[in-house]
């Protein structure tokens, strides 16, 4: 119990939260804002988060005897593309009914960077490197999933990312209301609940993959 707690302290510290927290301070202690006024700063501010968690990736890997592929662990059948398909349709009809509209998050997010960019082309870099960030982030979110199990049991493997990845989105009031910051913790809460779920019922982390970058296209 006493790695597992050690574990998903680091994890918090290092490879998510205090890490993207610490960053963030620190660009804003530059730029004088929590968000990026161009896309240069964005670009900037994501990649040292990226090449700061890949870091932090292989440090907590190596400790737990794991590898990346481990991280990617099961097959991706029709089952895991069942149980990923319900899901995703859940968590979008949520985001409708909060957003009372619908466009794609992708195009969301690419109007944004158009918005803070020089050009067309900066933006689509701008983007590219977001989808990176969402890459890392899951890979990451699975490496607490993985060590929870290996540590832990299956009951930690699935609270531990609900709570200290999923709920843990409150701390995003650093840079919106409380209201929305509360409302996106228990959105998250859900939808990590609901990933490590169907990951622990398939006993493939390629589900939550699957469903993260499908969800951040959609």
């Amino acid at each position: 119990m006493r790695k597992l707690v050690l574990f998903a302290l680091a994890w918090f510290v290092f490879v998510i939260w205090g890490l993207e927290i610490g960053v963030a301070w620190v660009f804003k202690s530059i730029t004088g804002s929590w968000i990026s006024q161009s896309s240069s700063i964005y670009v900037s501010k994501v990649w040292t988060i990226n090449c700061l968690r890949i870091l932090a990736l292989c440090v907590l890997l190596r400790w737990l005897n794991l590898s990346f592929l481990d991280l990617t662990t099961g097959k991706f059948g029709w089952r895991e593309l069942k149980y990923s398909t319900v899901i995703i349709v859940a968590i979008l009809a949520i985001e409708v009914v909060y957003l009372k509209d619908y466009y794609p998050q992708i195009l969301r997010e690419f109007h944004y960077h158009l918005g803070i960019s020089q050009s067309t082309w900066l933006a689509l870099a701008s983007l590219a490197s977001e989808y990176v960030y969402y890459l890392l982030e899951i890979l990451s979110v699975n490496l607490l999933y993985a060590g929870s199990l290996k540590l832990g049991n299956e009951r930690f493997a699935v609270l531990l990312p609900t709570v200290l990845w999923g709920s843990a989105h409150a701390l995003n009031i650093v840079v919106t209301s409380s209201i929305e910051a509360l409302l996106l913790g228990v959105y998250m809460t859900i939808f990590a609940l609901l990933m490590y779920i169907s990951a622990k019922k398939t006993k493939s982390l390629k589900v939550p993959i699957f469903i993260w970058l499908t969800s951040m296209v959609l």
